[in-house]
């Protein structure tokens, strides 16, 4: 049986063709399109930590000055990011940690007397529905006003209330909280 060497080469070069045309438009895309979703996240970025302590004026990133940055006892929350209000307003710490889901992101308002002025979730990966209930700003909004939390698990802390069924994104959200006050004590308190 003789092979038909043109049958099977054209075909082939083709979907060479195409795959290599087509990485090079997805290349193109992710050029022209990279620095504007960073533009995008950084403006969004802006306007949750102006949400969280709405009496700042500008905000400027510590991060660097501080050195190691608080974390929870089994390192499953971690503060990455810290910027201060300009005029003194508070602090705004942005904080990973793990949920049932996976990797969460959350940020984390303290004003300029040490309370929680708010706590907002940037990304995660849980059930809508389900762990996802403990993103509710009713269910957030228990962590205002706070000074400090009696533990660093959200069952054992009397302050609290948790949601029976979505404890495990329950107490990676105190985690986060419990990190964030930590920081800030570490910090001085009041800057």
């Amino acid at each position: 049986m003789k092979i038909d060497k043109d049958a099977f080469v054209k075909p082939v070069s083709v979907l060479v063709l195409i795959c290599l045309f087509t990485s090079l438009l997805l290349a193109l895309t992710y050029r022209v399109a990279s620095p504007v979703i960073a533009a995008n996240n950084e403006a969004a970025a802006v306007a949750a930590r102006k949400e969280l302590i709405p009496d700042a004026d500008s905000f400027t990133d510590v991060t660097e000055s501080l050195g190691e940055l608080a974390a929870s006892s089994d390192d499953k929350a971690k503060v990455t990011e810290v910027y201060t209000a300009d005029n003194g307003a508070g602090v705004v710490f942005t904080v990973d940690t793990t949920s049932f889901g996976g990797a969460l992101t959350m940020m984390v308002g303290v004003d300029s007397e040490g309370a929680v002025s708010g706590v907002k979730i940037q990304s995660h990966a849980d059930t809508a529905g389900v762990g996802t209930k403990n993103f509710a700003d009713e269910y957030l909004a228990q962590y205002a006003g706070l000074t400090a939390l009696s533990d660093e698990n959200v069952k054992k802390d009397s302050n609290i209330d948790y949601i029976s069924g979505a404890s495990v994104t329950g107490t990676a959200l105190h985690k986060g909280v419990y990190a964030a006050l930590m920081e800030y004590e570490e910090m001085g308190g009041a800057q």
